[in-house]
This record gives C-alpha cells, sequence and structure tokens, in this order.
C-alpha cells in the first residue's frame, strides 16, 4: 500500500470522528530536534494530516502532545524517548510508538526513512539488561500501524 492508501484506511476506520485532532507542527519538530533525526515521513503525515495519536490497534498509538499514557513515568512520547536512552542496549533513534498492554511496546526507528520497528516485551526477555527491546523485521507501513486494516 502505499502511504496515501494507509493515511486513506486510519481516515476510513475514524468514521465515528474518535480520533483525536492532529498534532500541531511544533510538537513535531519538538520531538525531531530531541531524536536528532526527522520522523519517518508515513507517521509525520499521520501526526500532521490525520491525528495526534489514538490510531493503530486499538486506538492505543502515543499521541506527541497528550499526557495520558505514561512510558517509564514520562507525560508525552518526547519524555519516554529521553527516559528510554537509560535503558542498556536502547538505541537513542528508537522512538515508542503503541501501546500493546501488559507493557508490550512497538517503537519505531527515526533513523530510518521507512519507520523500522523495534519491540519491547519484558515478559519474554530480561528488561534488567536491555534484551527486552528487539529489533523486528517490518518497517512502520509494513505493520500496517498495529490494527489498521489494510
Amino acid at each position: 500500500m502505499t502511504d496515501d492508501e494507509i493515511i486513506h484506511r486510519i481516515r476510513e476506520q475514524d468514521a465515528a470522528g474518535e480520533l483525536p485532532t492532529p498534532a500541531p507542527p511544533e510538537a513535531v519538530a519538538e520531538l525531531e530536534t530531541a531524536m536528532g533525526h526527522p520522523m519517518p515521513p508515513l507517521l509525520k503525515r499521520i501526526h500532521l494530516e490525520v491525528a495526534d495519536g489514538g490510531f493503530g490497534r486499538w486506538g492505543k498509538a502515543l499521541s506527541l502532545t497528550d499526557t495520558t499514557y505514561k512510558l517509564q513515568r514520562q507525560r508525552s512520547a518526547a519524555g519516554g524517548v529521553l527516559g528510554g536512552r537509560s535503558i542498556p542496549n536502547y538505541p537513542p533513534s528508537v522512538v515508542p510508538l503503541l501501546a500493546w498492554d501488559c507493557a508490550i511496546w512497538s517503537l519505531v526507528d527515526y533513523s530510518t526513512p521507512e519507520g523500522r520497528m523495534w519491540g519491547w516485551d519484558p515478559s519474554q526477555r530480561c528488561p534488567d539488561h536491555g534484551h527486552a527491546l528487539f529489533p523486528e523485521d517490518l518497517t512502520l507501513a509494513g505493520t500496517a500501524l498495529g490494527g489498521v486494516r489494510v
């Protein structure tokens, strides 16, 4: 699927109008500055054109501005990024994207334009030594954003 088709599908799934409004450009710029990398283009378009989080599997993609979800006691995606840097073996370009419950997360690598995906699963791996974080053989578009029916 093309980026346009993925964006269209996300909008189709929001027929009830439950997605939050798009993120302000300043929120995207702040996170990109904190990361030292641009947001993958597809993810940037979704945040700026469709919704600031709330999309994907069970609507649990993180917002750039909302404080509903907390990762490591942080109040936003940017806070989670900066907090995650204290985890051993945590690549500095990887950002939390989607909560799966049971402390399982999907993360996206900002250093890759296609948005290479990573997983976090402390129930299957050792979180104390950074082994709970692992690369996936997927990209952002290839994941169908964790539940966008494509």
